[in-house]
């Protein structure tokens, strides 16, 4: 691990240590062999300072232990409880097959003490990062039953899953907890989380290497235009497409969860949009998650506001008009490795335009006149505002590859000035949120 990131892991161990101790299991050296900490030493915060002061002959991770880590029976009965939450996730897990995959998966990952003291970490430091790790994991270990995987690549996606965004901690508190307006700076960090997470996944001993190959690959998408290396399907693992599923809908669950049982219908409708940059197979095997769950009875009781969602509809239309003009100058102007992937996102964001109906002139005028006491149009203004989430989500994805070229380009490039200055007027900020 770079030093920055150890620096950062080593502050999320000083307040993890203030929940459950955090001790020393050898000697830490610095690089040139001096002693630091005894074996035995409590790494509270004092002692923590004289390590963040120096560079470690050997990674933080492999010489402490926190009491009392999550082992194999903790976590199967906590997974297990966060299932029955979720109606997709229980109507899938709830059975003897299931279940015995998931338990040999437990028992696999309580062979690797790093991955109990990473995780534990996880739990108590960046809770919202966990949860997503546990549903990955548990979704996974789904769709790859429904796909006939062997039960070494169940297990790979099981822990994939688990640590897919443990790179999280390995960056700064503050970044990992802004949810909106990065910089260009700030999202540059954050989309090397999965090179980050690679490399603690490949520091474990004895655990194989394709995990962290899966991991590193868990935003690519078959059309090119995922991160961090811009890969196309043919290099892609089915593991690394799993889990990029899950992801997709565990952050669309904490988009649409103040819905209540109708965040399982609008999942779905968001999953649609995406069915374009997965592998077929595994959009179909993770649609099962919803599928097989009983549908909502109980009324909607919050509906977006149609006027918002008008207002907010105008300017997506707006902002996806400026995109459009300065992917295609990009795509006709430049040869450029960043070229292929700009085109397959506009191309994609084009196709979720129109199959969301935000050009028609028939949608707005629907807008204009919804009548917020027909409840029988209820889900369509549902419907709109999840496809509308997804175009804002596609052109955050477009407008970040197009920074990425920019950056590329030296600023002495012809048309450097004039895509510089195209790309300032794609404006998002004012449209994230109805």
């Amino acid at each position: 691990m770079l030093d920055s990131e150890q620096h950062h892991y080593c502050l999320n161990l000083i307040e993890v240590n203030k929940k459950q101790p955090v001790t020393t299991n050898q000697p830490i050296l610095n690089h040139q062999g001096v002693l630091l900490l005894a074996q035995g030493s409590p790494l509270d915060e004092k002692r923590s300072q004289i390590l963040l002061q120096h560079k470690l002959l050997k990674p933080l991770e492999h010489c402490v232990g926190i009491a009392e880590s999550m082992d194999a029976e903790r976590l199967f009965n906590y997974l297990n409880k966060f299932a029955r939450n979720l109606p997709g996730l229980y109507a899938v897990t709830n059975n003897e097959g299931y279940q015995k995959n998931l338990r040999l998966a437990c028992l696999f990952y309580e062979k690797f003490p790093l991955l109990r003291q990473n995780l534990t970490v996880l739990a108590l430091r960046a809770q919202h990062i966990y949860f997503q790790g546990i549903f990955s994991a548990l979704a996974g270990i789904a769709i790859a039953r429904k796909l006939n995987l062997s039960v070494q690549e169940i297990q790979a996606t099981f822990i994939a899953g688990l640590f897919h965004d443990v790179g999280f901690l390995y960056l700064s508190a503050e970044l990992r907890e802004k949810d909106q307006g990065f910089s260009a700076i700030e999202w540059k960090a954050l989309q090397a989380h999965p090179l980050i997470a690679q490399r603690f996944l490949d520091m474990v001993p004895g655990l194989p290497k394709d995990i962290g190959q899966a991991i590193v690959n868990h935003h690519e998408r078959i059309d090119g235009t995922g991160y961090p290396r811009h890969l196309f399907g043919d290099r892609i693992s089915m593991v690394s497409q799993i889990i990029a599923a899950t992801d997709t809908i565990i952050y669309n669950h904490s988009r649409y969860v103040d819905y209540g049982v109708h965040a399982h219908t609008m999942l779905l409708s968001a999953l649609k949009l995406s069915d374009n940059i997965y592998f077929e197979s595994v959009y179909d095997a993770a649609s099962i998650l919803f599928k097989e769950a009983a549908l909502p009875t109980e009324a909607i009781q919050q509906l977006p506001s149609a006027k918002n969602l008008l207002a907010r509809q105008k300017n997506l239309r707006s902002q996806f008009s400026l995109a459009k003009q300065l992917a295609q100058q990009i795509v006709a102007q430049l040869n450029n490795p960043f070229t292929r992937s700009i085109s397959a996102a506009m191309g994609r964001l084009a196709i979720s335009v129109v199959r969301s109906g935000i050009l028609q002139p028939e949608q707005e005028e629907w807008l204009e006149h919804f009548n917020e006491r027909n409840n029988t149009e209820a889900l369509s203004l549902i419907e709109i505002s999840v496809m509308q989430d997804q175009i804002y989500d596609q052109l955050i994805h477009l407008k970040n590859l197009m920074e990425r070229l920019l950056e590329s380009l030296d600023s002495e490039h012809e048309h450097f000035e004039s895509f510089s200055s195209s790309l300032q007027t794609i404006d998002l900020q004012d449209i994230a949120l109805v």
